[in-house]
């Protein structure tokens, strides 16, 4: 990956973008599209970062820089276990205007008030580190970064102005478009540039120094899409190979509906630890599929082939009686255990570090002493499987099936049922069987993971209501945003139901404020996707 933006003085940049020429306009058309409302509305984003360089550092011969943010349609929480994705970038984006300075000091100014600007020497320790999660600790990553992997460059100063307008704490990875677009700022300014399995990395590793454990997936998401188009893949965070990657052009009839659901992740008590019980199971998930694939007698080629959930597709399936062999098993594992027996059962090598992960927090007497296993682990394997067919389901035309995998799977998260009472999909022996017996694909059985919120619920029942051909959460869950795929003729419709959810003393209640969103929230809160370049820079 190469980048060749010429110097050219802020102020031009500025004059450039702000005459919106049919040259600026066809130049733009390969980044975002021939929609001449979205070019303006991503030009003024532009410029807003333009004009806050100059006045932080003068009108100075400077290079643009931007990184969309992302959604991910289906294929929740697999990424950490190799499962399948859908990706596509998002219109809403991280931009960076930088220039190198002469002294070794990264100066970055924000467009957004609420950050401070922040400055530090290339090799000098903070004298007060940033608390976690300051936006500064980023930038420091990127840099570190940098020098990490181009250790025989001298790295000097940058000046960087950035702005973006990707909801913060809304599960759509601002974090991630950060460091994608502030590491390509960086190298750039000092001659380098990283191919895209490599800037990935290094993305995901500056979130790393920040203190954030992501994964891959939303960077990969924003380094390897393109406009209009949706990109399935399978990751492996230490496994990185890019080059599976299927991409298939999302369908001109259809619309996906991005929904701020004003909620932050914010879990205390009981409903933290109930998030985490699920996640430390399913961070176990294929140690123990893999013990009682043994323990079933299962040929040893299979177990060693059940290192990711991409390889449990029905064919892996096959030779020992596909979907009748894979609930088989499933039912095997416990429903639920007790954490004493997890450990004596089952060999796990890595029990004592997530036990840590999730409840090394949590006070002795608070600490869970059972989990739900088979529930996460089913949905797992089935929420791959629903990722791995939901192009397919696009590529044939079969647009209700791919909104129902995208439902089926929310009900795999879901915690409120429609009615507002509690929910909990069933994972007994007795309804194993049943799928068993009417012969129902896995992709089409929700498992049982619980990462959803009675909010994000309610919106997921609006739009489906009013509608849609399916909805879900995206990212990680408890909060943030859900997704709604729509036929474009009802698109309109299920965008107002929803907004009338958004404001409804219903929604205020279940999402716990204090007072109704304001209409100006309302207003903005559902915007329709449109998938734009991958990260790059720009040039005029």
């Amino acid at each position: 990956m190469t980048y060749g933006g010429p110097l050219r003085l802020a102020s031009a940049w500025n004059i450039a973008a702000g005459r919106e020429s049919s040259n600026v306009q066809r130049a733009l058309s390969r980044t975002y599209g021939t929609d001449a409302d979205l070019v303006h509305e991503r030009l003024a984003l532009i410029r807003r970062v333009l004009d806050t360089f100059v006045a932080r550092f003068g009108d100075r011969p400077c290079r643009v820089f931007r990184c969309p943010g992302r959604i991910n349609l289906r294929g929740m929480h697999v990424d950490t276990h190799g499962g399948y994705l859908n990706l596509m970038t998002r219109h809403r984006e991280f931009v960076v205007v930088a220039a190198p300075r002469d002294d070794r000091t990264v100066t970055c100014v924000n467009i957004a008030p609420e950050f401070d600007e922040t400055s530090f020497g290339i090799e000098a320790e903070p004298a007060s580190p940033p608390p976690p999660g300051h936006w500064a600790n980023y930038l420091r990553g990127c840099v570190n970064v940098a020098r990490g992997v181009f250790p025989d460059t001298e790295f000097g100063g940058t000046a960087m102005a950035v702005g973006s307008d990707i909801p913060i704490g809304a599960a759509l990875s601002s974090s991630s478009a950060l460091c994608v677009a502030c590491l390509t700022a960086i190298l750039a300014c000092h001659g380098k540039a990283l191919e895209p399995e490599a800037l990935i990395l290094a993305a995901r590793d500056a979130e790393w120094c920040a203190g954030s454990r992501c994964g891959v997936s939303d960077q990969a998401a924003m380094v390897l899409g393109g406009p209009n188009e949706l990109v399935n893949i399978a990751l492996l965070p230490w496994q990185l190979d890019t080059s599976t990657a299927r991409r298939l052009t999302f369908p001109e009839d259809l619309e996906v509906l991005v929904v701020n659901s004003y909620t932050s992740r914010s879990l205390s008590g009981a409903a933290a630890l109930a998030y985490n019980r699920n996640r430390f199971a399913y961070s176990l998930a294929l140690d123990v599929l893999r013990h009682q694939m043994r323990a079933l007698g299962w040929p040893e080629r299979l177990v060693g082939k059940a290192i990711r959930l991409s390889n449990l597709s029905p064919d892996f399936f096959a030779e020992v009686g596909g979907n009748r062999a894979i609930l088989g098993l499933l039912r095997a594992v416990p429903e639920t255990i007790s954490l004493s027996e997890l450990r004596r059962r089952y060999e796990l090598p890595s029990f004592d570090e997530a036990y840590e992960r999730y409840f090394g927090a949590v006070s002795e007497d608070q600490r869970p002493k059972t989990i739900a296993l088979r529930g996460p682990l089913l949905f797992g394997i089935a929420e791959s499987e629903r990722a791995r067919v939901f192009p397919e389901a696009l590529t044939v035309g079969d647009i209700e099936m791919a909104g129902t995998l995208m439902t089926i799977g929310h009900d795999g998260d879901r915690v409120v049922a429609p009615d507002g009472s509690a929910f909990v999909y069933d994972v007994s022996d007795a309804a194993l069987d049943a799928f068993v017996e009417r012969n129902v694909p896995i992709a089409q059985i929700p498992g049982a993971y619980g990462a959803s919120s009675p909010p994000l619920d309610v919106l997921v029942d609006a739009a489906i209501q009013a509608g849609a051909l399916g909805a879900c959460l995206t990212g990680a869950g408890i909060a943030g945003t859900v997704l709604a795929l729509c036929n474009t003729q009802d698109a309109p419709t299920v965008a107002e139901a929803v907004r009338q959810r958004l404001a409804s003393p219903e929604y205020t209640r279940v999402s716990g404020r204090q007072a109704p969103l304001e209409d100006r929230e309302v207003a903005s809160a559902v915007v329709t996707n449109h998938a734009t370049a991958a990260a790059s820079e720009l040039v005029l």
